[in-house]
């Protein structure tokens, strides 16, 4: 590994076994699906080339990524869209999830008398996107008198969502379309994403298929079931390379400090982190040796100058030099990749 550090790599493979697996669950339990994979989860041209590739739709949710998008069904969601990026969503037949009454008078205005179909987006919580479910009527009769058919309805459950969580939030989905099913003419029901990274499911003790067990009890309502999926598509399908720089002791403690911190692996990523060390520093490409007898405890910390960067922590032998690998970075991380002190990192192919 003799490539300038840190560097992504993009594991393309990977990505497949993911995207198949996920479309393996839709065929299983599902029947009728659309997946329409999460831009924002991660934005890599190759990335988003490859899923094209492997069949996917998109959630887009600006200009931005519409125009980073291949010429595929296209899902967009947002509470703030703009007249420009709704203009190009109506011209291109988009699924439009609405979000407010503001949004319908704006389609309205500038579909000029054209027939349009959208989608409502629903919320479960307190939060800013979405109409209540107490408001939903309203909002159908009011596209109604605007000549909007309603043709979808669209939820979402958060992210990372444990499998008690994730049932719940089914059970709510469906109480909300049995109050409203005698109104609308449902043919799309996105359920949006939230479904776990692996590590995630490993440390909960379930696997996808159970989550894709509860959302098979959505069938009853005939619709095409659209789903969002991007963290668990997408979290192990990239590792970061990271060298230590500076091995120090301080106030009784050994930091390592590596050349990535909180710029690259954020906490608000809400994943888990696996740090290994993979080469060191005085080997010619040679993989670790492990010398139990000597391991010492390290914190991890970046070389940003905030005192909260550190990444984690690790129990080994670590030098100068020595280069670690770092998984599950796939969600969010490259989106996120803060440009400040140091450029974004590259991402090479494997």
């Amino acid at each position: 590994m003799n490539k300038e550090t840190p560097h992504f790599i993009f594991k393309e493979k990977k990505l497949e076994e993911n995207y198949r697996e996920f479309e393996r669950l839709c065929e299983k339990h599902v029947g009728d699906y659309v997946i329409a994979y999460s831009i924002k989860t991660n934005g890599f041209g190759a990335l988003i080339n490859k899923l094209h590739e492997l069949g996917s739709n998109f959630e887009v949710a600006s200009m931005e990524e519409i125009m980073k998008t291949p010429e595929k069904s296209k899902v967009f969601n947002g509470s703030c869209k703009t007249d420009e990026e709704l203009q190009m969503a109506i011209d291109g037949r988009f699924l439009i999830n609405v979000d407010s009454k503001s949004e319908i008078d704006r389609i309205v205005k500038l579909r000029e008398g054209k027939e349009f179909n959208v989608s409502l987006r629903v919320s479960l919580d307190e939060g800013k996107f979405g109409f209540e479910s107490n408001k939903l009527e309203g909002a159908i009769d009011y596209c109604f008198m605007n000549n909007l058919k309603v043709i979808g309805l669209s939820f979402h459950p958060g992210t990372q969502k444990n499998f008690r969580h994730y049932g719940d939030y089914v059970r709510q989905v469906e109480k909300v379309i049995e109050n409203i099913k005698d109104k609308v003419e449902l043919k799309y029901l996105d359920i949006g994403g939230g479904f776990p990274d692996k590590i995630q499911l490993k440390n909960l003790g379930v696997k996808l298929e159970d989550y894709f067990e509860l959302i098979a009890s959505l069938k009853k309502f005939n619709a095409k079931i659209v789903f969002e999926p991007g963290r668990f598509l997408v979290a192990d399908a990239f590792e970061l390379i990271t060298k230590i720089n500076v091995i120090k002791q301080k106030d009784g403690k050994n930091y390592a400090i590596l050349d990535a911190g909180i710029n690259l692996l954020s906490k608000i990523t809400l994943a888990k982190y696996w740090f290994e060390k993979v080469q060191n520093s005085d080997s010619d490409n040679k993989p670790p040796h492990s010398d139990k007898q000597n391991e010492n405890e390290y914190i991890l910390a970046g070389p940003l100058l905030f005192g909260n960067d550190v990444v984690g922590r690790f129990k080994g032998n670590l030098k100068e030099g020595d280069l670690m690998k770092v998984t599950n970075v796939g969600a969010y991380c490259f989106n996120l990749a803060w440009e400040i002190s140091y450029r974004k990192p590259r991402v090479f192919i494997e």
